[in-house]
């Protein structure tokens, strides 16, 4: 499959009237995860993260979503792209698409001789784009796809604790590398977040007697909420990471995860539950419990460096998504 083929059928759906070479820019765009450092962030600013932006003309962009003759997207811009490649925008975009749009891009790739079902044409498109940008990386134009969605997983139920590490984001198992897909970045507030971040103003909004917090008002807050507020973030992000990775990588991932939270949520449930002042104060008894609860339930312990103190408060601030956790102020809120 041509990076143009694919290209035209999506902007059928999802910008028909934008122009062809936007469009590219766009696609690429969505494919590639957030800056996570200040390089990133400034580069993103000047409008040279994206690697389908610097020092290429939109007619240039024009003539590469046309698929005209010797027009592609270069060996080292697709290394590029495939760098920063995740996916994950894109994905939830076409899974947003109306009906009628998904049956005509099912028809495409039907056409391609894949076989898609309709709930799975965001992960379909997520794992098209990262077979075709590996394969212009390589200087590969036509890029002959077996998507990978439809391969079994593995299960962690059958992994060796002995021989299995986690390390930068990669699982090391007996000589073979599997990275985790999901890295979220603190550089943007997700609308996933809302749960916890609200829970953690409310605690704020207590402690300082105020009516209350907002998120917009952290960086006015007395350094030490600010500060805790910016150490949870990065504490559920991490372990936000990880449970949606594990879940995209593993069979029983998920069941794997909900394991590890019913056993967090076990060992510091009666320190959740006891009387304090203030739901700051509770917030941070319950945080300092996690790191002394012994995790055992769950096969994901058996992996060396996976889960690490920062996951272990991360779970805490999972559990208030899943409202298993109701409150820091009231744990008995309805």
């Amino acid at each position: 499959m041509y990076f143009h083929e694919i290209a035209q059928e999506l902007k059928l759906h999802m910008d028909p009237d934008g122009r062809a070479g936007e469009f590219v820019k766009r696609l690429v765009r969505d494919s590639i995860r957030d800056p996570m450092n200040d390089e990133e962030q400034e580069a993103d600013w000047l409008h040279e993260y994206n690697p389908m932006e610097k020092n290429i003309s939109i007619n240039m962009l024009d003539q590469i979503f046309e698929g005209d003759k010797n027009k592609w997207i270069s060996r080292d811009r697709a290394g590029r792209i495939c760098s920063l490649y995740d996916g994950v925008v894109l994905a939830e975009q076409v899974d947003r698409l109306y009906d009628g749009d998904k049956e005509h891009l099912q028809k495409f790739l039907w056409k391609k001789g894949l076989d898609v079902k309709t709930e799975e044409l965001g992960s379909a498109v997520q794992d098209i784009f990262d077979q075709i940008y590996h394969g212009l990386a390589k200087g590969i134009h036509d890029v002959d796809i077996t998507l990978t969605i439809h391969e079994p997983k593995p299960s962690i139920k059958n992994l060796a604790g002995d021989r299995i590490y986690c390390e930068d984001g990669k699982l090391y198992i007996d000589g073979d590398v599997i990275e985790l897909p999901i890295r979220l970045s603190d550089a943007q507030i997700y609308e996933f977040e809302a749960g916890y971040i609200s829970a953690l103003c409310d605690a704020y909004a207590e402690v300082l007697m105020r009516d209350k917090v907002s998120v917009d008002d952290i960086p006015s807050l007395p350094k030490k909420y600010q500060q805790n507020f910016y150490d949870q973030r990065k504490a559920y992000l991490s372990a936000e990471s990880i449970q949606r990775s594990i879940s995209e990588v593993y069979e029983d991932g998920e069941n794997q995860f909900d394991i590890l939270k019913e056993d967090a949520f076990g060992g510091i449930k009666t320190t959740y539950y006891d009387d304090y002042d203030n739901g700051y104060r509770r917030l941070l008894e319950v945080l300092k419990k996690i790191s002394d609860v012994q995790l055992e339930k769950s096969k994901l312990m058996l992996i060396k460096n996976l889960i690490g103190n920062l996951e272990r408060l991360g779970i805490v601030h999972i559990l208030v998504n899943d409202k298993t956790i109701v409150s820091w102020v009231d744990p008995y809120a309805e």
